[in-house]
């Protein structure tokens, strides 16, 4: 015969963890978005100022412009000093034809505040075509002309635009 059950026993030790399972399926792709608020758009400012005139500029002396192409949200004096109306980043570029008298080397350069030029480029080749651009960040009221950085430069009478200065603001 068998006898009656006894009593049960007390719980063994806990056993080791086990190996991690494998990762579940990749969920589903959540809902889009709603498009945020558009933001504040920039104002254009851009100028685009030309020469027609003969000139001779020495170093510390400012080119002079006649002919305005373009002028939006910046500031021109009508003679040779353009005036950043609004801070930030500025695409700023300045070609010219030179021709003798002149002396080599000569260079052009950006004056910025009525201080000496920089940003600047030179060569030695004159009676040609010349051109330089920066990318500068400026403040608002900063004023913005072209000189001659070496030598005194002659800008003939072609009866074409024979210098050009273009201001962009980028952002």
């Amino acid at each position: 015969a068998q006898g009656a059950t006894g009593a049960q026993g007390s719980a063994g030790a806990q056993g080791a963890t086990g190996a991690q399972g494998p990762a579940g399926a990749q969920g589903a792709t959540g809902a889009q978005g709603a498009t945020g608020p558009s933001g504040t758009p920039i104002p254009v400012t851009t100028a685009v100022l030309g020469n027609t005139n003969a000139q001779t500029v020495s170093p510390g002396s400012n080119i002079q412009f006649n002919e305005t192409f373009e002028l939006t949200n910046i500031s021109y004096n009508g003679s040779d000093t353009l005036t950043v109306l609004e801070t930030g980043v500025y695409d700023i570029s300045f070609s010219a034809s030179t021709t003798f008298p002149g002396s080599s080397p000569f260079g052009f350069g950006l004056s910025f505040n009525g201080q000496p030029p920089s940003r600047n480029f030179s060569t030695n080749v004159i009676g040609s075509a010349v051109s330089f651009s920066t990318i500068i960040t400026l403040t608002a009221g900063t004023t913005i002309s072209v000189q001659p950085t070496a030598n005194t430069i002659s800008i003939p009478n072609t009866g074409e635009t024979t210098a050009v200065l273009t201001v962009f603001r980028i952002y």
